[in-house]
């Protein structure tokens, strides 16, 4: 009877090369489950990523290239547009002959169609008047004349002897400009192209840009002063309370921000409720002016915002514990100083996530100042709306626009530097 043994050796270089392809196979089979994963990762959230590129990325990245871009003059006037590229109105005199022949027939060439009243409206957004000019000298161009095509430009209007005319032309011939934004920060350029502060009559946007800084910051402060008692309230009263003033609260979300402002017409207006009820109680003998000015936009924005401010500040005061008043009570404090040191810098990230998010918010405001402002309380959106709309300077606009969102994104990235991070998730 043979006896088979219950143990069979194998050769000791066969196992490890037997466990070295396990282990890459075992590695390998890892790597294309982790990429799997990733993938089906990926394809989850592509549909928000797409939504984000469609409706938030592309359109500012529009935004920031028409603030900088406009390439109508050199599309339509090709020729005269290179000529002038070449030319320096720093040196004084006027463009030659050629610079001359070739905007005349590039002015020909687009006469009676679409481009020339592009070209006089991009024109006219430099300099006030160039639109006229270039109409009504591309309408008398066509005309017999004699001479040089100087002498033809001179006969039809004097401004075309003068470096301002040539000089606008110039730096609108160049599809990259800054003249968008040199006019946002109430800058152009003079006759020779050099940069100069507007006259004092014509400077707007620097101090609207201080105008809307100013307001967004005393919307926000008075949020806050108004907001939060009344969330520190919600917040230490007993659920089946807090819950229904709660919905007081959040009232104001479910009614429309035309109707809110409006609302507070009615209230402010000269013969209002309000300077009804101040009248008949005897605290003013004539009504007083509340509305159309600042301290009507400063009321009917604070009470649109304020709702956010005592949200952000309730949702961080739920959180805090009242052992610790509790604690320095014990130990002696009284209740204003133990609110001070034991409470409210735990409430601080609220805070700081409350203003800034009422701030934001403020910035961009347009319905609420345009109706309840005066035409001196108008903010940035009024004027970004307004060129947009009227006089269709889309690259003013898109400048204007964009001077906001940096400094927007500025005092957000100061914030969030001086808290050190705390409190900045928004809401």
């Amino acid at each position: 009877m043979m006896i088979l043994p219950t143990n069979v050796a194998v050769p000791r270089g066969d196992a490890e090369q037997a466990f070295v392809v396990d282990s890459r196979s075992l590695k390998a089979k890892l790597r294309g489950a982790e990429r799997a994963e990733r993938f089906k990762a990926a394809m989850l959230v592509f549909p928000l990523l797409a939504f984000l590129l469609v409706t938030f990325l592309v359109p500012i990245g529009s935004l920031l290239l028409k603030s900088f871009r406009d390439p109508t003059v050199s599309r339509e006037l090709p020729h005269a547009a290179t000529l002038l590229r070449d030319w320096s109105p720093a040196a004084g005199q006027l463009p030659d002959e050629h610079v001359y022949e070739a905007f005349g027939r590039d002015l020909l060439a687009i006469k009676g169609t679409d481009g020339m009243s592009r070209v006089a409206s991009r024109l006219n957004y430099d300099d006030t008047g160039m639109r006229s000019l270039i109409m009504k000298t591309a309408r008398r161009l066509g005309e017999p004349g004699e001479g040089t095509w100087r002498q033809r430009f001179s006969a039809i209007d004097p401004r075309w002897d003068e470096m301002r005319s040539w000089s606008t032309l110039k730096y609108a011939s160049s599809p990259w400009t800054l003249g968008y934004y040199l006019k946002a920060f109430d800058f152009k350029r003079d006759e020779r192209g050099a940069i100069v502060r507007q006259p004092d009559g014509q400077r707007l946007y620097v101090d609207v840009f201080v105008k809307t800084a100013w307001v967004s910051v005393s919307v926000s402060v008075l949020c806050l002063l108004l907001g939060y008692p009344v969330a520190y309230f919600l917040a230490n009263i007993p659920a089946r309370y807090s819950n229904l003033f709660m919905i007081l609260v959040l009232l104001p979300f479910w009614t429309s921000i035309l109707v809110r402002t409006t609302a507070w017409v009615v209230v402010l207006q000269t013969h209002g409720v309000l300077n009804d009820i101040l009248i008949r109680f005897g605290l003013t003998n004539h009504a007083l002016s509340l509305i159309y000015n600042r301290f009507g936009v400063l009321v009917a924005m604070t009470h649109i915002l304020l709702p956010y401010a005592i949200l952000s500040l309730y949702s961080v005061m739920k959180g805090v514990p009242n052992l610790y008043v509790k604690a320095a009570r014990s130990l002696g404090a009284g209740p204003v100083r133990s609110f001070l040191e034991a409470y409210f810098p735990q409430t601080l990230p609220g805070v700081g996530a409350a203003g800034m998010l009422t701030f934001i918010l403020a910035v961009g405001y347009y319905i609420t100042p345009a109706i309840v402002g005066g035409p001196d309380d108008q903010l940035a959106s009024y004027y970004i709306a307004y060129h947009v709309n009227t006089t269709l300077n889309w690259g003013l606009a898109s400048a204007l626009a964009s001077t906001l969102l940096a400094g927007v994104l500025i005092v957000y990235g100061l914030f969030v530097k001086l808290t050190g991070g705390a409190g900045v998730k928004l809401g």
